[in-house]
């Protein structure tokens, strides 16, 4: 349903004229495009909308005008300047919005819809009957008296034909269209005590009842029934049986006067098959020979043997043989038509073929579609259009199912098809170009000039990138056009990090390493940036040299080695790590040679004898430091790769009489690994739609205590340390509250983050809880909203504190809130909240500690108009709401105690009480998802009556457990009425398709929303006036 294809969409396709284009998919719109594509390739359709001219004052504005769209669309299809076309114009048209674009349709109900939107638009034009003219048909319904031929009859039009496919009931199958057909018209005999009262007869007698056709569309669509309902299961299903369709479709049987009885009476003659006989291969000497058993089966030896696999054809090979057989197939479509017209008019020809795959809980629609033109079929999925074979379209009878679980099955196979009347005088085979409205080809040059300024603005854009670049560890971010020369770079970057002009020679521009800090490839001053592949975000860096040096050349075989060496003010403690090791000594070597090499190559560049000198490198294993000394004899000999020293390497390097021996680098290492950057944010700076930013940082030595580091962030931010709360990570972490506990032990490591706000920090033994009032449901709320909350507030409490205890606390918070109210602690009820629902009560004499709590725990409020009454362990708070299906009110909720041990029938008694209905008309149903549930669900939920039930509630068909459980209730005898358009648009689900209007059973299959498109018109009489087309679907 989905498509995954992308291309540029400007003008790639004009030099292939002969090709068609696709339609884009928006998400789920493969439906709509199969029947867009079939209209499209209708040439008698294309043309008669051609013909319709668009008025402002009469049809509104452009965008809101639907055959305007379908104009603008077919013209882009048949211009053929795109990969492929988008179809948001067109829905736009129809006032759908990028939702719509994801709901699937049934194709057939779709093109219901828009031939009704086509025909409320064209009304009072010259056009006004163009889908009656095409697509319209009629048949009589009639009785007929079999004792005096008397027939009572009515006439009815139509658009399409539903066909069975299979119906296990009447015992019918009709495996192919010519039998559906029949089976459509078969009359059925009206006997014995389903006589027919026949006024002629003046009583009752035998009749037969059917249908005739009495005049077929030029276009005739035909829907095969796939989709139905599993009596047994109850589950949706899809019909994928074998049904057969021909190219040529003779009507003229069906239209004659059909005797009742068998349809196989009725004469159809379909298309030979192009199957032939498989010829049997007889050895020789067959009884004189010894047959034995082989080791491998008869198709592992074929597969096994290349040259015994049909070779594929190439492309051109392909398309030659498709053309030989589309001349093959078109001579033979000639001769069976012109055999058919022997028996009258009513000969039709198949165009389109909209095909569904999938199950019956989704899928994917394309069409097969031949051009009337070139006699060719095409396959329009979706953006692909390709070239078929006609043996292709045998795939798609049906027949094949593969199994996926759920009782669900899936298979290709043909949907909905339309057949055209062959009729020379009438049939149109190429709609041309100047056909096309004049203000539609203007409309598509000013989409052309708008997209030209659209790719030349892009075009410009991309030209324009943002680079990153480095010198002497400062950073500048500089836009630039992407034709710019490098050397103009080089000169805008000096000017930025204020490099003297005359000092140009000395400076060169580099790709760099920020990982590294390491220079690469140098760029050639003289190529563009494009030229040199400097792409947006790209970082560079400029190396500068003194007057009298020569820049290296740049050898992708040499490394650059960073190399701190040990200076002996380094001991001073004052001087930062950081800045210990800012600004290493850096040199190129060559990556293959040895740490043997490397070191003597140190002797040169730093005068520490080569035995005297200690190599260390830091290595990250598992979040820790690793250090190891490359001067030992085992590494000297070994390669800088195989040593683990790469491009960008920092090494330390110390002079030591004895090598073996701690060295001043190590020590320093070893208190830099217990030192911890804690990052936390500044409370001042953080708003309620922010989100924290930890730019703010102290130092820390890893064996201090949570204590020590709020001292630190205390001094830092300058707020008192009993002002500010800590909390891991973000608003939402758990509180920091043992200030005792050592950070290794709090599991607090280097590049932590702390959440400060400002707050009364809580002790070890308190939690803080989140409480907020629950009151009234606000007008507007869904039907299953029983509390709206508000006065939200924090408090810490002990965990051991008692139930009653923390009541007091919030009376004295409520009094300050509210001095008005009339509490009492004894009047309040706390209950945990869950969802925007309030569940279990907690009760006055227990202490919290006993209820399964954690920091910002959320607790509802509900202030009692008496004292709360203790609740014993058996018993639960439940609400109830009474719904009167007659007005389609619903109560408002009432929260009612329950023991969960009671029955059915125990229920209904307690609700008799409240609700005044005598026990034998209660019927309850139990909300499972009461937080979505509005009542227009009540048309499918299952009322059981409590009257006499002795079901126990925990236990089937409820299992009622938990407290907060809502339960709708209805007096059996209220009748349903109908809802009113209001009723529907307020309070059906805005998901599903409209639901049953009255109860005619216990089960509802699932619906898909129905397909709308609202007609936005305008005329003298009224502005503007909506009338908005709904169908409910029941297929993928």
């Amino acid at each position: 349903m989905y498509s995954t294809r992308y291309y540029d969409t400007w003008g790639s396709l004009q030099q292939d004229k002969k090709s068609y284009v696709g339609l884009s998919n928006q998400g789920a719109t493969c439906y709509m495009n199969s029947l867009l594509q079939t209209l499209f390739m209708s040439c008698d359709f294309r043309k008669e909308l051609y013909k319709w001219q668009y008025n402002q004052d009469r049809h509104g504005e452009k965008e809101d005008c639907i055959p305007l769209q379908l104009q603008l669309l077919f013209s882009k299809l048949q211009l053929r300047e795109y990969h492929y076309i988008e179809t948001t114009g067109l829905t736009k048209s129809f006032q759908w919005d990028m939702r719509d674009g994801f709901q699937q349709h049934d194709v057939q109900e779709f093109c219901r819809v828009l031939f009704d939107a086509i025909e409320q638009s064209v009304e009072s034009t010259d056009q006004a009957n163009m889908i009656k003219n095409l697509y319209e048909g009629s048949y009589i319904d009639y009785v007929k008296c079999l004792n005096c031929l008397k027939e009572s009859s009515r006439e009815d039009k139509f658009l399409d034909l539903s066909l069975t496919v299979r119906n296990d009931f009447d015992k019918i199958y009709n495996d192919s269209i010519e039998k559906a057909l029949a089976n459509y018209i078969r009359p059925e005999e009206l006997t014995g005590s389903n006589q027919y009262y026949c006024e002629h007869c003046g009583g009752k007698q035998d009749a037969i009842k059917g249908l005739k056709f009495k005049s077929l569309p030029y276009i005739l669509v035909l829907q095969l029934k796939r989709f139905d309902l599993d009596y047994e299961t109850f589950q949706r299903i899809k019909l994928n049986d074998k049904v057969t369709f021909p190219q040529i479709l003779n009507m003229n049987p069906f239209v004659r006067e059909i005797p009742h009885g068998d349809p196989e009476r009725i004469e159809i003659e379909s298309e030979d098959s192009e199957e032939e006989e498989t010829p049997m291969i007889i050895p020789q000497n067959l009884d004189n020979l010894q047959l034995v058993h082989s080791k491998i089966n008869a198709y592992d030896a074929i597969i096994g043997d290349f040259d015994k696999k049909p070779l594929k054809l190439d492309k051109v090979a392909k398309e030659k043989h498709i053309a030989m057989r589309a001349e093959e197939k078109k001579h033979e479509r000639a001769k069976m038509i012109h055999k058919y017209r022997e028996d009258g008019e009513d000969v039709y020809e198949l165009y389109s073929i909209m095909i569904h795959s999938g199950s019956a809980n989704g899928g994917h629609y394309y069409a097969y579609i031949k051009s009337f033109e070139t006699e060719r079929w095409y396959d329009f999925d979706d953006s692909s259009v390709k070239e078929i074979d006609e043996k292709d379209i045998e795939k798609v009878f049906g027949g094949e199912t593969k199994s996926y679980g759920w009782s669900s099955s899936y298979s290709t196979n043909a949907y909905l098809l339309m057949y055209r009347k062959v009729d020379e005088s009438r049939n149109i085979l190429r709609v041309e170009d100047s056909e096309i409205p004049p203000y539609i080809l203007e409309e598509i040059e000013l989409e052309r000039n708008k997209e030209r300024e659209e790719m030349n603005a892009r075009e410009e854009k991309r030209k324009n990138i943002k680079l990153r670049i480095f010198y002497q560890g400062k950073e500048k971010e500089l836009e630039i056009n992407r034709e710019m020369l490098i050397r103009e770079l080089k000169i805008k970057a000096m000017e930025d990090f204020k490099i003297h002009a005359e000092e140009e020679q000395n400076v060169r521009v580099r790709n760099y390493s920020q990982y590294y800090d390491t220079y690469q490839e140098v760029l050639n001053e003289e190529n563009s940036i494009e030229s040199e592949n400097v792409f947006s975000q790209k970082i560079l860096a400029l190396e500068t040299k003194k007057s009298d040096e020569v820049f290296e050349d740049y050898d992708p075989s040499k490394y650059t080695i960073k190399v701190n060496v040990w200076d002996d003010k380094y001991a001073n403690d004052d001087i930062p790590y950081d800045q210990k090791i800012a600004n290493p000594k850096k040199f190129l070597i060559d990556k293959r040679c040895t740490i043997r090499q490397m070191m003597t190559l140190f002797e040169e560049k730093f005068g520490i004898p080569f035995n005297k000198q200690k190599v260390l490198k830091k290595s990250f294993v598992t979040m820790t430091s690793q250090t190891e000394v490359l001067s030992l004899k085992h590494y000297l000999d070994q390669t800088l790769a195989f040593s683990r020293v790469y491009d960008g390497s920092t090494l330390f390097v110390e002079e030591m009489d004895d090598i073996t021996a701690k060295s001043k680098w190590q020590i320093e290492f070893e208190k830099e690994s217990n030192k911890l950057v804690i990052k936390f944010n500044n409370p001042d700076q953080v708003t309620k739609y922010s989100s924290p930013d930890f730019k703010e940082f102290v130092t820390i030595h890893s064996q201090k205590t949570l204590a020590d580091l709020k001292a630190l962030i205390s001094s830092h931010l300058n707020i008192p340390e009993n002002g500010f709360i800590m909390k891991r990570g973000s608003l939402y972490g758990s509180e920091l509250k043992d200030m005792t506990l050592k950070l290794s032990i709090a599991n607090i490591m280097n590049s932590s983050y702390i959440y400060i706000e400002k707050g009364i920090p809580a002790n070890p033994n308190e939690i803080r809880l989140v409480f907020s009032v629950a009151v009234p449901p606000k007008d507007g709320e869904n039907d299953g909203v029983v509390f709206s909350f508000e006065d939200t507030f924090e408090i810490s409490v002990n965990l051991k504190a008692k139930i009653i205890d923390i009541k007091k606390i919030i009376y004295e918070k409520l009094k300050k809130i509210h001095p008005e109210w009339e509490l009492n602690p004894l009047n309040i009820r706390l209950r945990e909240k869950v969802n925007e629902k309030l569940a279990k009560p907690y009760m006055n004499d227990d202490s919290l500690n006993i209820y399964h709590t954690f920091d910002r725990k959320n607790i509802g409020i509900q202030i009692l108009e008496e004292e709360e009454k203790a609740l014993d362990y058996y018993e639960l708070l439940v609400v109830v709401r009474r719904w009167c299906p007659s007005t389609w009110e619903l109560s408002t909720p009432k929260e009612v105690v329950v023991n969960k041990h009671w029955r059915l029938s125990d229920f209904g008694t307690k609700l008799s009480e409240i609700y005044n209905i005598p026990q034998e008309n209660i019927e309850v149903a139990k909300i499972t998802y009461s937080w979505s549930f509005i009542r227009g669900e009540l048309l499918t939920e299952d009322f059981i009556s409590t009257y006499n039930n002795y079901h126990y509630m925990s236990t089937q068909p409820w299992h009622l457990s938990s407290d907060g459980t809502l339960f709708i209730i209805k007096d059996s005898r209220d009748i349903l009425r109908d809802m009113t358009k209001e009723e529907k648009a307020k309070y059906m689900p805005k998901s599903t398709s409209s639901y049953i209007s009255s109860y005619t059973s216990r089960y509802e299959p699932e619906k898909e929303k129905s397909v709308k498109i609202t007609v936005k018109k305008k005329n003298a009489q009224e502005n503007k006036k909506e009338d908005d087309m709904d169908i409910d679907t029941n297929t993928s």
